[in-house]
């Protein structure tokens, strides 16, 4: 590069440095690939105390995703979405927290919840973060959205659902 005018070369370092700072800075890009109504197979359990039911349901799949972003709340649905770390780079797994956010849930121990959370990781296979209505007091109507955080509380991506409770068929 040749500058001929030391003003213009200091503002273009200037603006260069800027550039790659940035782009140091950058995080991981999360991408949301599929969601809506999900089917997973249920693997086990651990304890998670940011959520309604104490529990987080380890699952492996989804076996089937039908898209929307209208849910239909009964017990044993089961919603959600797909996502994948792109830009990997150097980092092979990053983690993260899923944070659900909800309409106020109040628990049978007198909680009242409008999040839930617990940690999860992203890589560059495709993973699952969703909700499964496993008890009446989960089922309440509303705008639900699953966020994905880096460890700092920062959004990387989200997804938000239209969640209508009742009209469930009798099982």
């Amino acid at each position: 590069m040749a500058c001929f005018r030391p003003a213009s070369c200091l503002a273009l370092i200037f603006l260069m440095s800027a550039r790659l700072a940035v782009a140091e800075e950058a995080p991981p890009i999360i991408e949301i690939v599929d969601w809506g109504l999900t089917s997973a197979k249920e693997v086990g359990s651990e304890v998670s105390p940011d959520t309604p039911t104490g529990l987080n349901r380890l699952v492996e799949g989804p076996i089937d995703v039908t898209r929307t972003t209208k849910i239909h709340a009964c017990i044993g649905t089961s919603f959600g979405i797909l996502y994948r770390m792109s830009a990997v780079d150097d980092v092979g797994v990053l983690p993260i927290t899923v944070v659900v956010l909800h309409p106020k849930i109040s628990t049978p121990d007198g909680r009242l919840m409008e999040q839930s959370s617990w940690p999860d990781t992203a890589v560059s296979q495709r993973r699952y973060a969703g909700w499964v209505f496993e008890e009446s007091f989960e089922l309440v109507s509303g705008s639900w959205t699953i966020s994905l955080r880096d460890m700092s509380g920062k959004e990387l991506n989200s997804k938000s659902f239209s969640v209508i409770a009742g009209n469930c068929p009798i099982s």
